[in-house]
C-alpha cells in the first residue's frame, strides 16, 4: 500500500479531520447551493451550458471523484450491509432536507458509520444521536416503504472508497441526486453500484411500472419489453415489478472503474 493510500485509508487521521471539516463548514453550503442552481430559484443559471462547462470541471468533478460522493445500494444489499458493520452507529437529519424545503419525506435518515460517526457527532453533537443496528434496519425499511432508495457515501473515493453514510434519498430532496441529474454523470459522477438489476425477457409484460419508478431512467421500453442500460443498482424496480421479472445481480462497476 502506497503512503498516499495509508494517508486517505479508513480510520486514519487525515480522513478523520478531512471528514469532520467537510461535515462541519463544507457540506451545508454546498447541498444548499446544489438545489438552487439545478432545482430551486437558480435552475435558469445552472441549466446553461455554458455555466456548467465552467462550474462542472473546476469544482463538481473535483469534488465527486477526490472530494465524496455516493453509490446507489438495493435494500436488501443495504440490510445485510449493515448487519456487518463494526463500531458505532448514529443518525441525524437528513443533510439535504434542512438545506431545502424540497419534499415533506421523514427528517432523521442521515445515518452515519464507522469514521463518519465521529466526524458527524463532533460537528453536530445536540443533531445526531447513537442508534442501534436494529433502530437501523427500521430507518431504511419505513424510507424503503415510501419509495425512496440508498446510497452509501465515501469520502476520497478516488483512492480508499472510505465509507461513512448511509443516506435514504428521494427524487425530489436530495441534492446531490439533483446535481448528478442536473449537470450529469459526466462532471458530478456517482459510483455505480455492486449491484445491477437483470430482467427476464419471458417474464416481462411490459407494464413499465418499473421504468416509472426508476430514479436514473435506467430503463426503457422496446418492443414490448422493458430492458435496462447503464442500471446504477439502486433496485427499485425489483419490489414493482408484478410478474417479478427483475432480480438484483453482482456486477463489476467498481471494479471496473
Amino acid at each position: 500500500m502506497s503512503l498516499f493510500h495509508k494517508t486517505l485509508r479508513e480510520g486514519s487521521g487525515f480522513q478523520r479531520y478531512t471528514l469532520y471539516l467537510l461535515a462541519r463548514y463544507i457540506e451545508l453550503p454546498f447541498l444548499w447551493v446544489s438545489y438552487r442552481l439545478f432545482r430551486g430559484k437558480w435552475k435558469w443559471l445552472g441549466s446553461k451550458y455554458w455555466f456548467q462547462k465552467i462550474i462542472g470541471p473546476l469544482i463538481y468533478s473535483p469534488i465527486a471523484r477526490h472530494g465524496d460522493t455516493g453509490s446507489p445500494i438495493p435494500y436488501e444489499e443495504l440490510v445485510r450491509h449493515i448487519d456487518a458493520i463494526d463500531g458505532i452507529i448514529a443518525v441525524g437529519p437528513c443533510r439535504c432536507r434542512i438545506t431545502n424545503d424540497g419534499c415533506d419525506h421523514p427528517l432523521e435518515t442521515d445515518i452515519v458509520i464507522r469514521t463518519g460517526t465521529g466526524a458527524f457527532m463532533k460537528a453536530f453533537p445536540k443533531d445526531f444521536r447513537i442508534i442501534t443496528k436494529k433502530e437501523a434496519e427500521k430507518i431504511i425499511t419505513d424510507c424503503h416503504n415510501l419509495g425512496m432508495f440508498h446510497m452509501l457515501f465515501y469520502h476520497c473515493p478516488s483512492s480508499a472508497y472510505a465509507e461513512y453514510a448511509i443516506c435514504n434519498c428521494c427524487t425530489c430532496g436530495c441534492a446531490i441526486y439533483i446535481a448528478n441529474q442536473g449537470i450529469g454523470q459526466r462532471y458530478f459522477p456517482l459510483i455505480k453500484g455492486d449491484w445491477e438489476a437483470v430482467t427476464d425477457p419471458k417474464q416481462c409484460k411490459g407494464h413499465g411500472n418499473c421504468i416509472n419508478v426508476c430514479p436514473f431512467n435506467a430503463r426503457i421500453l422496446s418492443n414490448g419489453k422493458v430492458i435496462t442500460h447503464d442500471c446504477t443498482g439502486c433496485g427499485l424496480c425489483v419490489d414493482v415489478c408484478p410478474e417479478k421479472a427483475i432480480r438484483i445481480e453482482h456486477s463489476h462497476h467498481k471494479e471496473d472503474k
